[in-house]
């Protein structure tokens, strides 16, 4: 008899009351370790991806467990430069900026792991914005600076500080600005010269030009009537 297809880890998420919310220990002891010893199958609840090629608005869509408060990933620590120590951590419009110590993580006397704090900030650094977006960084003792960790993004609701939520526009040249202005510049011309043809083609324009043309007549300046009309453009 063949044996029953495994059961996806996203069908567990659809039971009532279901909520995955693994302590600390859980997280370095269970999941970031059996990844790393290769037992990927036990821990696919937790997607891997590059968290910093995304913002952090962008990555909950991509979580296997759906909330509203967290969300949990495994990413690789990239290295900002191929031959350097400090970890890739910058986003298209942002950054994460580590805040407070490394904390150990214990497990009875053990420490199993580390876990830091990061906090998004929109711009670079060091004139970034500080967003509601936070994230805990867990790492296994011993392994090296790009090894894998696991991320707990987090979204303070409650934070009173920049929300962006989509990436800014960016700004134009000078010169998109110059001919933007100068667009709109004729295009309001163009539409007061249409309203005025229109007015002079109706009746009460007609008598307008009639009455224009009868003090050019009357006057001693030939040029008063051109000038009245020419008035009428400007």
């Amino acid at each position: 008899m063949a044996a029953a297809p495994p059961i996806e880890p996203a069908v567990t998420t659809t039971f009532p009351g279901f909520k995955f919310s693994p302590t600390d220990i859980e997280l370095i002891s269970y999941y970031l370790k059996r990844k790393m010893d290769g037992l990927e199958r036990s821990v696919e609840i937790i997607p891997e991806v590059e968290i910093y090629n995304f913002e952090p608005w962008d990555l909950p869509d991509k979580s296997i467990v759906k909330s509203d408060s967290e969300w949990f990933f495994f990413c690789a620590r990239g290295k900002k430069y191929p031959h350097g120590s400090q970890n890739r951590r910058a986003t298209k419009i942002g950054y994460w900026k580590a805040t407070g110590k490394e904390r150990n993580v214990k497990s009875g006397s053990e420490v199993i792991g580390t876990k830091r704090t990061l906090v998004f900030h929109i711009g670079r650094a060091p004139k970034g914005g500080r967003t509601e977006w936070l994230m805990h960084e867990y790492c296994m003792i011993g392994v090296s600076l790009d090894a894998l960790v696991i991320c707990r993004l987090r979204r303070n609701t409650e934070f009173q500080g920049s929300t962006i939520q989509k990436p800014p526009q960016p700004s134009l040249p000078l010169d998109k600005h110059v001919n933007l202005r100068n667009e709109a510049i004729s295009e309001s011309i163009y539409g007061w010269e249409t309203m005025v043809d229109f007015y002079l083609s109706s009746e009460s324009g007609q008598e307008l030009l009639s009455e224009i043309a009868e003090s050019s007549q009357s006057s001693q300046n030939p040029q008063v009537g051109p000038l009245l009309i020419s008035s009428l453009y400007h």
